[in-house]
């Protein structure tokens, strides 16, 4: 068996797993979908934890404010770096470093 993947494990941003089907969110907001073995998920889910800083998934559906604005802005690794005061974004729970 060859590599199916391979990232830094500082290059992991999160993941989300559901009915067997993993995706792996890395680098600047690239993502892998895998389907694991049952049973499995809770391995890679425990090894991720320990080894990387990313962390599970949270999925956000917001609305544009005023002039089409998202209430936040993310730098170039994919990581939230200001939510603007009172917009739908903080509204959420949407906070920086996310």
């Amino acid at each position: 068996p060859g590599t199916l993947f391979s990232c830094a494990c500082r290059d992991v941003l999160g993941w989300a797993f559901s009915e067997g089907r993993l995706e792996i969110f890395h680098g600047a907001g690239e993502w892998l979908g895998l389907r694991l073995p049952h049973g499995a998920a809770p391995q890679v889910v425990a090894r991720l934890q320990a080894v990387t800083r990313g962390c599970e998934v949270q999925e956000l559906a917001l609305p544009r404010g005023a002039g089409g604005r998202r209430g936040f802005r993310v730098d170039p690794s994919g990581v939230v770096t200001t939510v603007t005061r009172f917009s739908f974004a903080e509204t959420a729970g949407l906070r920086p470093g996310a």
